[in-house]
């Protein structure tokens, strides 16, 4: 069984975790609410303020800021005597954390990336410079040695090489169950798992329960590419059904979610806000990075999307039904990424082709 770290080091505690099934857990609310504040590493922090203002319910706010791209960016930018962690949580941190102390909101972000205890010390950094008392939970898998000690430093990093585990939720619902912290910031987490940690923690749930498990992770894939799910792609003139005015654009919100107990799922935006919510958003969603629909594989829970179906509440709301778990439930390994000294460089570029395409490039532009 594989044995993943997350710390606290503020009090200077480590913490291993090891997966299993929970002792006795507690449903603690019977439904929780989680944003999506950042869907991507060049996402706006402006952004996910509006959501902290305009939602008066949540409970957690995920940054999702990390990728394979970025993950190998901070690697090498950690091994020529640069920061191994997005040096933007400042920023972020700055701007969010006076609202979301004040309003009890929880932040859970992978802006750690390959050193998530320097991450950890530039939050509390801000913290201390507005005079905010808070505890910062760190979830980072660190190698161990042949005496079953390692330290938590991003030394830890260096000496395996830059290899990074997709981890679950488990070690995050693990600082939420003992740190009951305002900002948990991790390394490599499955995306998925970063909003599913705190539902897990929330509602009670075992990790034998697959069937919650698996629209809970239904809701974490659809929230966490931001305002993909919220019409950011939608506006394509001349298409009927995929033809968003600019107005709406400037005026998108970015996600969130309630989630009952029972797996229940409604996906909404802020209300009166721009951009679309409807199925086929969420559908544009629902098959982003998905090879096998009825085998997607996280590490917690593998799950049959093909009978998912959307039911539409309002303009700003949206039920998300029918995930169930997969024939194997539980994947057989994790993924691991890492770096090899050879290789390609790529260069990359967004072509806008088609009817209105000078009009959609210039938007993009703008935007």
């Amino acid at each position: 069984m594989k044995r993943l770290l997350p710390m606290q080091v503020q009090m200077g505690e480590l913490e291993s975790c090891e997966i299993k099934l929970r002792d006795n857990p507690q449903r603690r609310k019977e439904k929780v609410f989680i944003g999506c504040g950042a869907g991507f590493g060049g996402d706006r922090p402006l952004a996910a303020l509006k959501l902290l203002y305009r939602v008066e319910k949540l409970d957690y706010l995920v940054l999702e800021c990390l990728a394979e791209r970025t993950l190998a960016d901070r690697y090498q930018i950690m091994m020529s005597g640069g920061a191994g962690f997005d040096p933007r949580v400042t920023e972020w941190m700055t701007l969010l954390l006076p609202v979301s102390v004040e309003k009890g909101v929880c932040i859970i972000t992978n802006m750690g990336a390959m050193d998530p205890f320097g991450a950890q010390k530039a939050i509390l950094d801000v913290a201390n410079s507005l005079a905010l008392d808070i505890i910062v939970s760190v979830v980072k898998e660190i190698p161990l040695s042949k005496s079953g000690t390692s330290g938590p430093d991003e030394e830890s990093s260096i000496k395996k090489g830059g290899v990074s585990t997709y981890l679950g939720a488990a070690p995050i619902v693990q600082c939420l169950e003992k740190y009951e912290p305002h900002v948990i910031v991790t390394s490599r987490v499955a995306d998925a798992a970063l909003f599913l940690g705190p539902m897990v923690y929330e509602l009670g749930w075992n990790w034998n329960d697959f069937e919650q498990l698996a629209q809970g992770c239904l809701a974490g894939h659809l929230l966490e590419c931001g305002c993909q799910l919220t019409g950011g792609y939608f506006m394509h003139p001349g298409d009927e059904y995929r033809n968003l005015s600019f107005e709406r654009l400037l005026d998108l919100s970015l996600p969130y979610a309630e989630i009952r107990f029972d797996g229940g799922i409604c996906l909404a935006k802020a209300d009166g806000s721009g951009g679309a919510l409807d199925s086929s958003t969420c559908t544009e969603q629902l098959l982003y990075e998905v090879g096998d629909p009825s085998a997607y594989i996280t590490p917690d829970v593998v799950i049959n999307i093909r009978d998912v179906f959307f039911s539409p509440l309002s303009n700003d709301k949206i039920l998300c039904i029918g995930a169930k778990p997969s024939d194997i439930p539980v994947p057989e390994k994790l993924l691991q990424l890492f770096p090899k000294g050879c290789g390609w460089k790529g260069w990359g570029e967004i072509s806008y082709g088609g009817y209105g395409c000078v009009k959609r490039a210039e938007a993009a532009i703008f935007l």
